[in-house]
């Protein structure tokens, strides 16, 4: 059996997050009064920090009673060779119209619609999602003599 080699955190840092450029939806899991609930939706990354702009809905209201969610994305499956994705375990803050969070997440909306301005109606809601955890799975990293599997801690 032979050893693996490591990925330095930076580089696997920067394959993550040019991974989250290539997406553009993710599935967020929110849990309250232990009822899970998972949505799709348009994700926007700054660096490793996930923003979704949301009207609201049940995932808000979880939020709002339980900040810890999770997050997961996939590239498209053509078979075992072609499997890349990420599961992130994270702290979600919600910030209103007027907030520094809504300011953060109508920059990172901007910059992945390449956008000058927008106008956000005044009744939406920005998520900030600070990962705790991603863990990251790419096929070609086996290929390059590293595990498939890559875990980041930020605790």
């Amino acid at each position: 059996m032979t050893m693996k080699k490591e990925i330095n955190r930076r580089k696997l840092e920067n394959m993550i997050c040019d991974f989250l450029k290539t997406q553009a939806t993710c599935v967020i899991a929110t849990c309250s009064d232990s009822i899970p609930r998972a949505s799709t939706v348009e994700f926007f990354p700054i660096a490793l920090t996930i923003y979704i702009i949301t009207e609201g809905g049940r995932k808000v209201e979880n939020i709002k009673k339980n900040p810890r969610v999770s997050i997961a994305l996939s590239a498209p499956f053509t078979g075992w060779e072609s499997l890349k994705g990420l599961q992130m375990s994270g702290t979600a803050e919600i910030g209103r119209k007027g907030s520094g969070i809504f300011e953060e997440g109508i920059k990172a909306y901007k910059k992945r619609k390449d956008l000058k301005k927008v106008l956000m109606p005044d009744f939406m809601n920005v998520l900030k999602i600070i990962p705790v955890e991603i863990d990251y799975i790419d096929a070609e990293l086996e290929k390059k003599g590293y595990e498939i599997r890559q875990t980041i801690s930020f605790l």
